[in-house]
């Protein structure tokens, strides 16, 4: 019989698994990482999932205390899983003196205010002694200490008192006393509603003999009765007083009333003694049925004793003379917040500039409002609340909305402005918004300049401009107005404004080479001059130098924006498909995705999730037509009734799917706020320039920076020594590349990665796989005699863990606790809960209660057995059923009897009843009402009574007990809860009216579906409940007026993501399309194909499916939710001059288009077209710059070359390699410059004249090699037309457009067949060859022109000394 529980231990035995064993080079670190986590070592509760909270570190188990007269003596055993402190018992009056650990002297210290220790992980016996002169009444005990044996001069005592961390040191000194004598104190609790609430607690403190008491009359005017609860033997007489059977001890009465009306003042008349004089009242408003302002004597809570459950209400104190006022203010959701909406807005603008799609997110509350209204020219194309799609319905006037039903919001919309010109509502929702942040995403080529009417705009063009940009552009603008004259100052402050926001524009360099040259002329001739004109070249040239590649970069911007940015939009829509559905999580996803249920024939898509309910709810299904009575109906589920048909929608109403949600983005974003409130009448006005314009300002921009640079060249570069050049400047720049080339010497890691360490660290603190339900109590055999409480538990454990032990009442005390015939169980207490240290395995554990003089008690089970055996004489026990609880507790009630041995019959206790009664009118395609009864009154027993139906409410189910516009409803015992299920007739009005709360109470709800709208008036709505909410006051009357608004136009369908991907071959084309689907219903769904098309498989979220292409259209199965769906197909058209991709009509809007073709690699690409974001062919913009230098240079090269040569030679090396055709161009150059000034040359010393000669011939050399290789590197290579843009290349394009209303768009290219290029190249290789043996003729003569070498000049000897002679010499001296 126990086979199944030890194969259950097994099972949590080798449930946690050990992890992957720690490398080696890892090992050392473990107490590294573990240093801020000392607690990975110690068990953790059983019930709860290893957090920082839940460890149980430290286990002070049984203390033992000898307390004599002039001393105590103390033991206590003590385990410890990590370092930490453990409390000792005693305080500051009986410090801890002589205190041993393991019979070692230790010291003790203060901390947190009490003596403790501070122990290292083991077991250990602390012993001590308390010293005293005259033994105290009581002494602390530290809340952790699980068990406690007490000795009073060597004599045991049976029954211990423990009161917080107060241990009694002694019998209850109440229980000594002889006279007999009753203290009272009452406190109450009263709760405002409907019905008023009051909670009355009789603190009692009896003493001398057992006896008979009546109290009261306990309950002021205005309430009655409805539940008693006693420790004693109590009843509530007719006449309201209450009869105890008192003894000994101190005792609480629990009695719980009703009102009988609206609560408004409480005054009280006090009975006789031992009745106090004054009582203690609590008071807890009702925010949800109305505002409250209470007027009385108020005192402090926690001086007056109130109970800890009340302590922190207001309290206040009542007698005959002094009572409560309680004073109406605002009604549910009358005055107080309002609205409150928070906007977070997406704005993409249409690839050609006309419209704008929006997408919003509107989180907040809505008090007061049930629908949300978009004004013109704002359209609301779709609206999804909590992943369920809404209706879009016309309100009229222009305005479009949705019906909400929930008080949080959390709405996702689509919006669409068909035409952005003028000024625009800022918000367009027509109620006030708390704030506005959105993201405007432009395409290529726009620019946001500015926007009027908005809080916040940093990323615009305007936003952008400083103090200090405007500074820098008069002083730059200033500059050259001095330098060149003030028209070219206006010139060069037109060029700063246009390219400020430019990345590497010339904006220093120039500014540096206008302020160098200022500087010059302003400087007289000399030597500083010479070095001031020196300084502004060289800036000159770093200007001319900085404007070369961003003049390339403008112009490939100004032809083609999309090579504005280097991401694309491909790589985009890349990571989106693989975030929404990736690789082997595709299935995964797709449950995430599809709607947790099928839709129902009326299409209507599943309803969001409801939030949690307060209490307990009914099912909302009807009762079945049986012979089964209204009063059999019970709980069955905690389904919100109702919930789901707010979603509904009829047959006729389609949920509008919108167009295609927008997702692209191109880095080209501005950044919006509007702060609150926003007001629906404030407007925005968005200046965005056009891209045509954008294009254009940056060809204006790039010449006036050439022209600039251009007039300043002609006044500043003059021939000039060049002497000082020498070798210095590139011995530096080499040695900078030879350190940079040089290998980086580097050290072995000695550490391991922070990035290890973490893993490690999680890796060790890895919760156990069983995790959070590491132990399972498998049995627990009761054992119940005299006073003597025995329960035996057998519990399976799967790794280290705190067992929370069950939780007793008063009536019980624990006296001992075994684990596995152990006594000596390693326990601690933790917020009043017990917990024991178990390892993995099967263990007992025997707990011994002893039984207080009480009539019953309670065990509470944290973890319930999963059986349970009893046995007991003198007990009962209730709270199980076959072996199984019914819940988590048991209660043991004592068995009294009579002088004949019968058991002693028990006083009944009978309330009248009293229910609450919801109804919940659900608006739906049909109307129906669910009724929701609610026992207040008596709290057991069966009682049956009448309740009023509705007008037009007709209940379902032939057993219902219906009669004169009522229904008979029976409660049996047990029963908290009874419903029923009613059909309502449709109306245009209905009218419900409240009862006196002395009949019953009711709350009404309604919950309509958004084709309905629906009016309220007489009943202000409430702050609770889902859905529309009512608490109403007595014989109120609510009013509703419903009226259906239209639904406007609109498909069920939308692709949000489209990728066609085209593979050519020969003879036929293999296109992959892949689609995003959004739908609001289920159905089929038919695409147009293009004719003689193929198909070769399909799949819908990585699933195959069955189709067949039909009339050249081919039908989708679509299901409600987003869907991914994958097909493959092959057209009968392959490679040619001009191909195109497939044309598809997909028959519904789509958005994000990818269009990608790819083609074989023996195709020369000439051109392309399609969408403006696709391939750019950048071959044709550089052959124009090519016609450009090929003339300067035949009419300024000093070469006998013309126009053709330049060009033939460009368009040769044009198609693989631009620089060795400038390499070529400098050879030729150089040598007609060699001929121009051979007269100069020749004049050289002989040492310049070969290095010149020699330097000339190299280069020779390798034109002549970059010539020859240029032949095969032609002819055999293939050509690069510089295809670039959205992450295309030569063989592989792809095209983006940013939407489509059902055909999408196409894309194509012109080419040939690569046996073009190549004769081309061959008859190019032969003109160069022929072309190419007169170059060099001419060359041999350019270098041969004045000599080709200089021998070195022979050294001349010295001329000899004149001898002087002496005559001579002596008259010069003279």
């Amino acid at each position: 019989m126990r086979q199944w529980k030890w194969m259950l231990g097994l099972l949590f035995v080798v449930s946690p698994l050990l992890a992957q064993d720690i490398p080696p080079a890892l090992r050392d670190w473990q107490g590294w990482v573990l240093h801020n986590a000392p607690q990975h070592a110690c068990p953790f509760l059983a019930n709860s999932n290893p957090d920082s909270g839940s460890y149980q570190c430290l286990w002070p188990g049984r203390l033992a205390l000898d307390a004599g007269k002039g001393g105590g003596h103390f033991s206590l055993d003590v385990h410890v899983d990590a370092a930490g402190w453990v409390d000792l018992p005693g305080d500051e009056r009986s410090w801890p003196q002589q205190v041993s650990v393991n019979d070692k002297a230790w010291p003790v210290l203060n901390h947190d205010e009490h003596p403790a220790l501070r122990l290292e992980p083991g077991d250990y016996t602390v012993q001590g002694t308390l010293p005293w002169e005259t033994r105290p009444a009581r002494v602390r005990v530290p809340l952790a200490v699980g068990l406690v044996s007490l000795s009073l001069d060597g004599n045991a005592v049976g029954r211990i008192e423990r009161n917080g961390d107060q241990l009694t040191l002694g019998e209850a000194a109440a229980a000594q006393r002889q006279a007999d004598a009753l203290s009272v104190r009452v406190y109450r609790h009263l709760t405002d509603g409907m019905p008023a609430m009051l909670d009355t607690q009789l603190q009692l403190n009896a003493t001398g003999s057992a006896r008979e008491q009546l109290l009261g009359p306990a309950l002021p005017k205005g309430f009655v009765a409805t539940s008693l609860d006693s420790e004693l033997p109590a009843q509530l007489e007719s006449d309201g007083r209450l009869r105890l059977q008192l003894r000994p001890g101190q005792w609480t009465v629990r009695l719980s009333a009703r009102g009988t009306d609206t609560l408004h003042d409480v005054s009280l008349t006090l009975p006789a003694d031992p009745w106090p004089k004054q009582e203690v009242w609590s008071y807890t408003d009702n925010p949800e049925l109305r505002s409250t302002h209470v007027n009385g004597h108020a005192t402090d809570a926690a001086q007056a004793g109130v109970p800890q459950e009340w302590r922190e209400l207001p309290a206040y104190v009542l007698d005959n003379s002094d009572g409560l006022a309680v004073e109406q203010g605002t009604r549910g959701g009358e005055g107080g917040a309002g609205d409150q909406i928070h906007l977070q807005r997406e704005i993409w603008l249409d690839f050609d500039g006309r419209g704008l799609n929006v997408s919003d997110h509107l989180t907040g509350t809505l008090q007061h409002t049930q629908r949300l209204d978009v004004g013109a020219p704002w359209q609301l194309q779709r609206a999804m609340q909590r992943n369920a799609p809404l209706l879009v319905t016309d309100a009229g006037d222009g305005r479009t909305g949705v019906e909400l039903r929930d008080t949080n919001m959390d709405l996702h919309a689509g919006l669409r402005v068909a035409d952005r010109s003028g000024a625009l509502p800022s918000a367009g929702w027509l109620a006030s918004l708390e704030n506005i942040d959105a993201v405007l995403h432009l395409p290529y080529g726009y620019r946001l300049i500015g926007a009027s009417g908005v809080d916040r705009s940093p990323d615009s063009w305007v936003a952008h401009w400083s103090l200090l940009d405007l500074f820098v552009v008069a002083l730059i603008a200033l500059l050259a107005g001095r330098l060149l004259g003030w028209p070219w100052a206006v010139l060069a402050a037109l060029f700063l404004i246009l390219s400020l926001h430019e990345a590497g524009a010339p904006r220093w360099t120039l500014g540096l080479a206008l302020a160098l040259a200022l500087l010059m002329r302003a400087l007289p001739a000399g030597r500083l001059r010479w070095v001031a004109q020196i300084a502004s070249t060289l800036a000159l040239a770093l200007a001319v130098l900085w404007t070369l590649p961003f003049a390339k970069t403008q112009l490939e911007d100004a032809l083609h924006p999309q090579l504005e940015s280097e991401s694309g939009y491909a790589a985009l829509m890349q990571r989106e498909a693989a975030a929404d559905y990736g690789g082997s999580n595709a299935r995964a996803k797709k449950a995430e995705v599809a709607p947790a249920e099928e839709p129902s024939e009326s299409g209507a898509a599943p309803a969001p999730p409801p939030p949690a309910a307060p209490t307990a709810m009914l099912e909302s299904a009807p009762v079945s037509a049986s012979n089964r009575s209204l009063a059999t109906v019970t709980v069955t589920s905690t389904a919100l009734p109702g919930a789901a048909a707010t979603s509904e929608v009829d047959s006729h109403s389609i949920i509008q799917a919108g167009a295609g949600e927008p997702s692209w983005d191109v880095d080209n974003n501005y950044r919006l706020g509007w702060s609150g409130p926003v007001a629906p009448g404030q407007s925005t006005r968005l200046v965005i320039a056009p891209a045509w314009l954008v294009r254009l300002l940056r060809v204006v921009m790039l010449g006036l920076l050439i022209v600039l640079l251009g007039h300043l060249a002609r006044g500043l570069i003059k021939p000039f020594d060049t002497s000082w050049r020498n070798g210095r400047l590139g011995r530096a720049a080499a040695a900078c590349l030879l350190f940079a080339c040089l290998p980086h010497a580097g050290h072995a890691q000695t550490m391991p990665s922070p990035d290890l360490l973490r893993q490690l660290q999680s890796r060790l603190l890895e919760a156990p796989k069983c995790a959070p339900d590491c132990a399972v109590v498998a049995t627990a055999n009761l054992q119940a005699k005299d006073d003597q409480i025995a329960l035996e538990l057998e519990v399976h454990v799967g790794a280290p863990i705190a067992l929370p032990l069950p939780q007793v009442d008063a009536g019980l005390q624990l006296v001992g606790v075994n684990v596995d015939g152990h006594a000596g169980a390693t326990i601690s207490k933790r917020n009043d809960q017990t917990l024991a240290r178990l390892e993995p395995g099967v263990h007992r554990i025997d707990l011994v209660y002893r039984a207080q003089p009480t009539d019953s008690t309670t065990l509470n089970f944290v973890l319930r057995p999963q059986w349970m055996v009893f046995g007991g004489q003198g007990w009962s026990l209730d709270g199980v059923d076959d072996g199984r609880l019914l819940g988590d507790s048991v209660t043991l009630n004592r068995i009294r009897t009579v002088a004949d041995g019968k058991q002693a019959p028990l006083p009944q206790q009978t309330f009248p009843p009293y229910v609450r009664l919801t109804r919940n009118i659900v608006m739906g395609v049909d109307w129906t009402v669910i009724n929701t009864v609610e026992r207040i009154a008596p709290s057991d027993g069966g009682f049956s009574l009448d309740l009023p139906l509705l007008p037009g409410e007709h209940p379902l189910g032939d057993s219902a007990r219906v009669h004169d516009g009522r229904i008979g409803v029976t409660f049996n015992a047990g029963e908290s809860e009874v419903t029923w299920t009613s059909r309502l007739d449709h109306a245009d009005t209905l009218k419900i009216e409240a009862p006196a709360l002395g009949d019953r109470a009711e709350v009404w709800q309604l919950n309509v579906s958004p084709i309905w709208h629906v009016e309220t008036k007489g009943v202000p709505v409430g702050n609770g409940g889902y859905g529309v909410y009512f608490e109403p006051l007595p014989n109120e009357t609510l009013q509703l007026t419903v009226s259906r608004p239209k639904a406007i136009d609109g498909d069920s369908l939308a692709f949000d993501t489209v990728n066609a991907s085209a593979s050519v071959g020969d003879r036929a084309t293999e296109t992959a399309l892949d689609l995003l689907a959004r739908s609001t219903r289920g159905g089929e769904h038919a695409i147009v194909l293009p004719i003689g098309t193929e198909l070769l498989d399909a799949s819908r979220d990585d699933e195959p499916l069955s189709l067949a292409v039909k009339d050249g259209k081919l039908s989708l199965p679509i299901l409600p939710g987003k869907h991914r769906y994958a097909i493959r197909l092959r057209e009968p058209h392959g490679v040619g001059m001009h191909i195109a991709t497939s044309a598809f009509a997909l028959g519904a809007p789509s958005a994000n288009i990818e269009l990608n073709l790819k083609l074989p690699e023996d195709r020369w690409v000439l051109w392309t077209w399609g969408p403006g974001v696709g391939p750019a062919v950048l071959y044709w913009s550089q052959l124009v710059v090519l016609l450009l230098a090929a003339w300067l240079l035949s009419r300024y090269a000093p070469t006998p070359l013309r126009f053709h040569h330049w060009l033939l030679l460009g368009l040769g090396f044009s198609a693989f390699a631009w620089s060795a055709y400038a390499f070529v161009v400098l050879w030729l150059i150089l040598l007609g410059l060699r001929a121009q000034h051979d007269t100069a040359v020749a004049r050289l010393a002989g040492m310049k004249f070969n290095l010149l000669q020699a330097v000339l011939a190299a280069v020779t050399v390798l034109a002549l090699a970059v010539l020859v290789s240029a032949v095969p590197k032609g002819l055999l290579g293939l050509p690069d037309m510089h295809v670039t843009g959205n992450g295309s290349t030569a063989w592989s394009l792809s095209w983006f457009a940013d939407q489509a209303k059902d055909a999408l768009p196409q894309a194509g290219v012109f080419s040939v067949s690569l046996w073009f290029y190549k004769i081309a190249m061959l008859a190019w290789a032969l003109w160069l060859a022929n072309a190419l043996i007169g170059w060099l003729r001419w060359g041999f003569d350019a270098w041969t022109k004045g000599g080709y070498w200089k021998k070195r000049e022979p050294k001349q000897p010295a001329a000899p000394p004149v001898p002087v002679t002496p005559g001579v010499e002596s008259q010069r001296d003279a």
